[in-house]
């Protein structure tokens, strides 16, 4: 009777690729895992919608929300909306705790009267008697949004910078009021606060017009990963292409040339998607490994 070989070392090699298989499925869970959740805490993703206008309900865009939610989402962030009752002179002295990365503001601006000192709208009603204290130091205004009689308060330059809590992190923050950007003392102040990039309107513009092109705007910061500047620009040739009745163009500012060149960081699902494939390779190298030693020590 023959008797059956023993292949040294079959058990040790089976073992080893179970080994290796666990050990590179929990290094590569363990990297999803953080990416994930981790890292995405960490960077807080996510996005502020702040929409003052819709203190007016005539000015309430629900195609505005759902899209601009929409390409945010797509780009991996959580989409914080405000409305525009929420949006009193206490949600501008926190605003810093009020989004992540992004913030856009769908307010209404205008340049105060003999100043360059950019005012961004509450939805607070103005009354005489509140906030003495910041009215007496200039910063705040009783300001009122075209076409309508209410009067409401406005926060300036001075407000950020005096009253505002908190700073940002590195933010991008898009004003889609008037004149915006027509002076750029708000700007300033926000970026004096910690944003990194702040872009809004040089003139006048109508609510259904700011609508459109921030969302294109967007599209192109987030979907087609232009530079900020690249998408300004961008933005603006389309602008030319539109009947733009008063003028008014898209501009950023920023405190370093290397904001100009910034691409606004998005979150997706290829990190992820590339830990699992290469989870996937190295699983199927180990596989390989093993069938080779396999192989040798049968043929050995």
């Amino acid at each position: 009777m023959s008797k059956q070989r023993r292949v040294p070392g079959k058990g040790l090699n089976r073992k080893l690729l179970y080994g290796s298989i666990l050990i590179t499925t929990v290094l590569m869970g363990a990297s999803v895992i953080y990416y994930t959740f981790f890292l995405s805490y960490e960077n807080n993703w996510t996005a502020a919608i702040i929409d003052q206008l819709t203190v007016v309900p005539s000015l309430f865009n629900q195609d505005f929300k759902s899209n601009c939610t929409s390409i945010l989402t797509e780009a991996g962030y959580e989409v914080k909306y405000h409305s525009g009752e929420d949006i009193d002179v206490k949600f501008f002295e926190d605003l810093p705790s009020k989004g992540g990365h992004i913030m856009i503001l769908r307010a209404h601006s205008a340049v105060r009267d003999n100043t360059d000192y950019v005012d961004l709208f509450t939805s607070e009603p103005f009354r005489e008697g509140s906030h003495v204290d910041l009215a007496l130091d200039r910063q705040i205004s009783k300001a009122q949004m075209y076409s309508f009689d209410e009067w409401y308060f406005a926060v300036g330059p001075t407000f950020v910078s005096s009253t505002m809590n908190g700073r940002f992190r590195d933010n991008l923050i898009i004003l889609m009021g008037c004149d915006s950007m027509h002076k750029t003392s708000m700007a300033e102040a926000l970026i004096s606060k910690g944003a990194r990039v702040v872009i809004g309107w040089t003139g006048l513009v109508d609510v259904g017009y700011t609508d459109h092109f921030t969302l294109q705007l967007l599209k192109l910061l987030l979907i087609d990963r232009e530079t900020v500047k690249a998408a300004v620009d961008k933005a603006n040739q389309q602008l030319e292409l539109q009947s733009n009745p008063y003028g008014a163009e898209l501009a950023f500012y920023t405190q370093s040339e290397e904001a100009q060149s910034y691409v606004v960081p998005i979150r997706r699902t290829e990190v992820s998607e590339y830990l699992m494939g290469q989870l996937a390779l190295l699983q199927s190298r180990a596989f390989s490994r093993w069938k080779q030693g396999c192989t040798r020590e049968l043929h050995g």
